[in-house]
This record gives structure tokens, sequence and C-alpha cells, in this order.
């Protein structure tokens, strides 16, 4: 308590210095500690189901068609039921939209039908109410439904008594059951939930509609239950040939939930604050080295009364963490303002988790790391102290004592954190490359000035062809609306949130397949005028026309990747094009531009498009406008409105936001470790400059004596600057070194720009060596306006 008593004491007094360290310290521990609470959101936060570790997603996949995870159809959901023997119990899920009316204006909410044993599998409980019951996934059961959480809370304002009311779903009566919790809305990212109904006679297995989850048994490893569901796959394709290229493959929770991507970018930023961390911790230590010399004569009267070199030592140990200890209470206060800033920043479905929040584990990483900083940056100066000679500090030698530590570990110091500030900043810069990369990508349509939206269809009142009716009235309705110069509909616009489906198809005729092989191709529906609506060329060939209807020939427009990869550079128009899943042959009427689908970073996908005559519940619309998009959604609809009054809009948004969006997480990695890089960069030019200005103190009588025998002021200048250009050369080498290994790391989030770039480096090396010779000239200008004669004097 003496030891603290005198620490505080003696901090309030150098209250400019207390002020500097604590605000360094600060930094550190709050970039560190904010982004300690994303990584274990994400990868250490238990997944809030029962014994997640034993928990699968068991995928379809198939080797010859380069599937490696994909969905499971029902027919094949219900033979690995029947099966298995490793999983306690298989669930499923099928994803959808729902409309909810009758109930306030109409939304429409994403949902999914599940298995009544998915709930029990997770070992989650419904809040209230129940889940499904073993008979209501039949055909013919009651039409019962659960609605999430977060839905209850906010349409229905929490009310108990929703549980046994009727809601309007898609035109039908569903009694609510239950209220499902959160952790059911993180795995299946839906508002409603009714029953999985499998109608065998009704079911392909060749539709791979369902995400199926498993619980491994107690005491079955992972291996062992893929080598049985490699089994059940087998015997599965030797009873339905159909299915026999078609596999499983077991994901584990974690790998289902966090990509190899994502996870790789929070290390990369983890590593990133340890660095930013590492060179705060450099800096107070050399500042407090800086101060351990000043009280060098302090030390020696302690000493000369008494006090051991332990004493001495737990004295400036206790000051040191009284530093970081205050640090640390801003740092965590700054994490807290920090990790409400990445909530708000980071875009939806970036990270597969619903918050980030503090945690006790948080808090406790906070507390360990301001402790851990507190005693690593005071061991320097603590050590210094304990070796101080007592009769030379004693004696009237000013500065010149001796007993201190060698300049060259603090100079050593100052370069470690310019090496760590060079990592930083060149993996900032490959970053920030990356993305001035993609936004220079060619999209193969143009973004600008068209408004997307989204419309879904109750299955029950709209059947195929009524669909099929709907879906022409309204892109004819939509554009005659003035100002529209285009309007087009679709299963899946780019980076949107529509029907994504993959489907392999043949060439029956000549092509460069092997013969009888198949590849998969992304498939679109598309109506007359989606590629003048998005400005995706038409290479060859014409677009689809109304005439194009249920009963005319079935055609198809591929895409430029499709056309070479089936027939090469022959002439793919009048081509025959099957697709396997149902062996319906379309003739190819056009060509069309390639356009990125998903991610800006995935090369532009091989396409093929249908037209309308047969369409998704979920559909989405694409107006493209002679002037700003957005005073056309009224409009919109009111023209929906007067088809069908019960039917809403939802996902409105430019089409450009969706391509931002497909930017997010690659801008996200560039902003974070930008400022990372550029508070190490800060932080490393004050630590150069503070190792060079104390030099300077130290040197006085040196360099008074220098310029009494002749040396004149820019020879000190020149003097004083090499000695800090070397520090900084130093630094700069061995962070470039740094920054090759790390290479490997960042090989994966950057684009359009080699890991290794020789560019990038070079100007790198330029910036740094700006800043470390900025460092450099204010004590070097200080030295040499040294007047001999009082240095001489002084001394």
């Amino acid at each position: 308590m003496t030891d603290l008593r005198y620490a505080v004491r003696l901090l309030r007094k150098s209250h400019l210095f207390t002020l500097t360290v604590v605000t360094i310290i600060a930094v550190g521990i709050g970039a560190t500690t904010a982004i300690f609470s994303v990584v274990n959101a994400v990868l250490l936060r238990p997944l809030p189901f029962a014994e997640p570790g034993r928990l699968m997603q068991v995928a379809e996949k198939n080797d010859a068609l380069r599937l490696p995870q994909f969905g499971a159809s029902a027919l094949n959901y219900v033979s690995w039921k029947e099966a298995t023997r490793t999983f306690a119990e298989l669930g499923a899920i099928q994803f959808g939209t729902y409309t909810l009316s009758g109930n306030g204006d109409p939304e429409n909410y994403t949902g999914n039908a599940i298995t009544p044993s998915l709930l029990p599998l997770l070992g989650v409980n419904a809040i209230a109410g129940r889940g499904f019951a073993d008979g209501e996934d039949k055909p013919g059961a009651a039409p019962v439904a659960m609605i999430g959480e977060t839905l209850w809370r906010r349409r229905f304002g929490a009310d108990p008594s929703i549980v046994g009311r009727t809601l309007t779903l898609n035109g039908t009566a569903y009694t609510v059951v239950g209220i499902a919790p959160r952790a059911l809305n993180l795995l299946t990212g839906g508002d409603v939930a009714v029953p999985l109904v499998i109608d065998p006679p009704k079911e392909m297995r060749l539709n791979h509609v369902l995400f199926v989850v498993g619980r491994l048994k107690p005491g079955v490893s992972y291996q062992a239950a893929q080598v049985e569901m490699d089994t059940i796959a087998a015997r599965v394709g030797q009873q339905y040939p159909e299915v026999k290229e078609w596999g499983i493959n077991l994901i584990t929770f974690t790998d289902t939930f966090v990509s190899s991507q994502l996870r790789t970018a929070l290390l990369v930023l983890l590593g990133a604050v340890v660095f930013v961390l590492l060179i705060v911790s450099a800096n107070v230590a050399n500042l407090l080295l800086a101060r351990a010399l000043d009280r060098q004569k302090e030390m020696a009267v302690r000493a000369a009364l008494g006090a051991g070199r332990a004493r001495i030592v737990r004295q400036l140990l206790v000051e040191s963490v009284v530093l970081s200890g205050l640090g640390g209470v801003l740092g965590l206060i700054g994490a807290a303002w920090g990790v409400n800033w990445l909530e708000s920043t980071i875009p939806p479905n970036v990270l597969p988790v619903p918050d980030i929040g503090i945690d006790p584990l948080v808090v406790t990483f906070a507390i360990g790391v301001t402790f851990l900083t507190g005693a690593v940056f005071g061991l320097a100066p603590a050590w210094q102290a304990a070796r101080t000679d007592v009769n030379s500090a004693l004696k009237d030698a000013g500065r010149s004592a001796t007993g201190g530590v060698r300049p060259i570990f603090r100079k050593g110091l100052a370069a470690a954190e310019l090496a760590l500030a060079t990592v930083l900043l060149i993996g900032a810069a490959l970053l920030v490359r990356s993305l001035l990369a993609l936004q220079h990508v060619q999209l193969g349509f143009n973004p600008d000035g068209v408004m997307t939206m989204q419309v879904s269809l109750p299955v029950t009142k709209y059947p195929n062809p009524k669909r099929v009716a709907f879906f022409r009235e309204l892109n004819a309705t939509l554009a005659s609306l003035p100002g529209v110069k285009t309007a087009g509909i679709t299963s899946g616009m780019p980076f949107g949130a529509g029907n994504y489906t993959q489907s392999p198809v043949a060439a029956p005729g000549k092509s460069l397949l092997p013969a009888g092989a198949s590849v998969p191709i992304d498939w679109r529906t598309v109506s007359p005028g989606y590629f003048s609506a998005m400005e995706i060329p038409i290479l060859r060939g014409r677009d689809f026309t109304d005439a194009d209807t249920t009963g005319a020939p079935e055609v198809m427009v591929v895409s430029r990747a499709t056309a070479r990869t089936m027939w090469g550079d022959d002439d793919p128009l009048g081509k025959i094009v099957r697709r396997v899943a149902d062996g319906k042959d379309f003739t190819v009427v056009g060509v069309v531009g390639d356009v990125r689908s998903s991610t800006l970073t995935r090369e532009s996908p091989a396409l093929y498009y249908s037209n309308g005559v047969r369409t998704w519940p979920l559909m989405d619309i694409v107006i493209r406008t002679a002037a700003d998009p957005a005073p056309i959604v009224s409009a919109v609809r009111q023209r929906i409105k007067a088809i069908d009054p019960e039917l809403p809009l939802s996902n409105v948004r430019p089409m450009t936001d969706w391509v931002s969006t497909g930017a997010a997480q690659p801008r996200l990695n560039a902003t974070l470790l930008g400022v990372f890089a550029a508070v190490a960069l800060l932080v490393a030019a004050v630590g150069t400059y503070g190792v060079l200005a104390y030099s300077v103190s130290q040197r006085t009588k040196e360099l008074g004596l220098r310029m009494a025998l002749g040396a004149d002021r820019a020879g000190v200048l020149r003097l004083v600057v090499r000695e800090g250009m070397v520090v900084g050369a130093a630094g700069i080498v061995c962070g470039i070194a740094g920054a090759g290994l790390l290479g490997r790391a960042l090989s994966s989030l950057v684009f359009g720009v080699s890991v290794w770039d020789p560019s990038t480096y070079a100007a790198v090396s330029g910036v740094l060596a700006l800043v470390a010779l900025a460092a450099c000239v204010v004590p070097a200008i200080r030295a040499s306006r040294v007047d001999p004669m009082v240095a001489l004097r002084l001394e």
C-alpha cells in the first residue's frame, strides 16, 4: 500500500507524463479488446445450442460436378434418417418466404419449413408455447406455425396471448403454437417457421433444397460418422442410380457458420492489434527508461538508505501497473465504444452472430492484457534502476551518471516499433489496393439508376401457371410506368437475396464435354426486358420475348462463359442443352455477357437463363429509370396493390447498395487494418522522436565540445539525422522481412494485387522513411542550436 500511495502521488505530480503514457496505453488496450470482442463472438463464444461440438451439417457433394457442399434432397434425407446409427437425430430446414396478412399491412418475411425433430436436436426450446409435434409434418395435417422472438417482440409487442391465435401466412390460416428463440434464427435466418411436409410420391431425389443438421451420438467421432455416411450414400446410389454420383459431406457447425476467409480476416486483424499493443509497450518502455535515467539519483538515495534491489524493482513495477491500470480502464471504455461502432458499421450477414458485445471473457482478457503490458513495459526500467551504481549516481555528475541501460537498447525498441508499423502499413496498403481493384471490377452490368425489390407470392393462392401470369402482367405494367426505361423480373439478381440455383446440364450434341458428362451451371429464370434493365449486353442471338410462353419450344439464353465451357469457339445458337434434373431440352437462342453474381472477388460464373415459363414464388424486380430511381417505389406499390392488395414489397434497395454490400468485408478489413496501421505509425514516429530527443539531451556536452572544436551546425545536424535514420532503416528493413512472412496469411484476403507486390513495398518504405526523417528533424535542429559555452559550463 505504501508503494501504491507513493506511485499515485508521483504520477499526480508529473501529470503531463502520466497523461501521455495512459493515453498511449488506452489506445493499445482499447483497440486490442475491441477486436478480441469480435474474435470472441465469432470464434470462441459457444454457439447457443446444447453441446454444439456434436452438431454437424449433413450436406450432399458431387465430386464429378465439383460440388463439395450442396443442399440435400428430401428423399435422400429420409433414407439417411432411416439408415444412420452414428447420429442420434437428423433434422432438416427448407428456406422460403412468407407473407403475413390480415393483421395490419401485409409484410414479407423470410421463413423456414422445419422438421419437428429440429428444436430437440439443437437443444433449444420455445420461449412460449411449444415446438412442432410429431404428425404435424404429415400431408393433410392442420396448419401450425411458430414465429420468431424478434418478430414477436416487434410486431406483436411480446404478447404471450399470440400463442393459440391464427395468422394468415401466404394466404393460409396457421395456428401459432409457439415462439421460436433467437438461437433458431441464428441457424435458419427466418422469422416464421412451419412444419416441413415431405410427401415422398411428390419428391425427386435430385431436388437439392434442404439444409440437413445432425447430432452425433455421445462418443461417436466425426471420422466414424463420415465413414458410415459414405457407406449409406453408396448404398442409396446403388438403389437409386440417378444419385449414384452424389455423396455426403459432414461439416462441423464451426465451419458452417464461419468461412475460412472470415476466420483468416479476424485472425489477421487480431494479429494487427497485438502488433499495435507491442508498439505501445515498446513506446511506453522507452518513456519509462528515459524517466528512470532522470531518477537515478532518487534510486541511489533509496539504495543508500537500505533499499534492496527487489524493493526498488517492486516500487517501479507498482508504478508501471498503476499506469497500465489507468490505461486499461480507459481502454475498456474505449473498447465498449468501439464495439458499438463496429456493430453499427459492419453490414448485415458479414458476421455469423447476431451481436458482438463485451462478455466476462472479454473483460477478463482486457484485465489480463492490462497487467501483462504493465509488467512487460515496466521490466526494463526496473532492471535499469536495480543496477544503478550508487557511488556514481550520488556524485555531482548530472546526466553523465553511469549504470543506465545502454542507448542501443532504447534504439532497438524504437527500431522494433518501426518494424511492426512497417508490417501493418504494408498489410493495410495491400488491402486498400485490393479494395480499389474491386471498385474497378467489370461487373458485366450497370447498377447505376436501377431500383430493386422483391415480391413473394403465396404458393397456395398462386400455383405456377398463375404465378407466370402474375409476373408477366406485372412486368408489362411496370415497364409502362412514367420515367421507367425498362423493367425485368428474375429469380436471382446479382448480389441479391433471391434464389441462387445451380443445376447440372449436359450437351447432347457435339460439345467440349465428354460423352454423357454434365457440368453444374448457375441457373436463373428471367423475364423479357431483364437484360435491358440490367444493361447486360446480348452478344449473339436474341432476348426472350412474350412469344416464349407455355406451349412454345423451350429456349435458353447462356452466358459467354457457359458457351465457352460447352462449345468452345463454335457458334452456340441453335445448340441443345439438357437439364439433368428433369431431362428437359432447351434450344440456345442467345448469348449474353458474363456477370459477377455473388462476390466481387469471384470470377463470373457460368450462367444459363430460362424464360418465365416456370417461376419461383419469390422473384426480384429490377427497374431502370431515366432519373433518380427512388421515387418509382411508391408507383410500383400502387400497381402491385391494384393487382393484389395483399402482396407486400420487400428488400427495396438501389442496385448500387447490393453491389456495395458485396465489398463490405474487404472494405471493413481495409478500414480496420488501415486505422491500426495509422495508429502504429503515429506511435512509432513518436517513439523515434522521443529516443532521439532524449539522446540529444544526454549528449549536450559532447555536441557542445564538437562545436567548440570547429564542427559547424550543418555537421551536427547531419550527425543526429544520420543516427536517427540508421534506427529507422533498421526498423524498415526488418519490417519488410516480416511483411514478406505475413504474405501467406494475407493471400486469401487480397484481390488484384500480389502479396509481394514490389511497388507497394517500395511506396510504404518511402512513406516510413519520410516519417522517420520527420521524427529526426526536430531533435537534429535542436542539437545544431546548442551553445558550446553554455553546454560546457553546465557540464
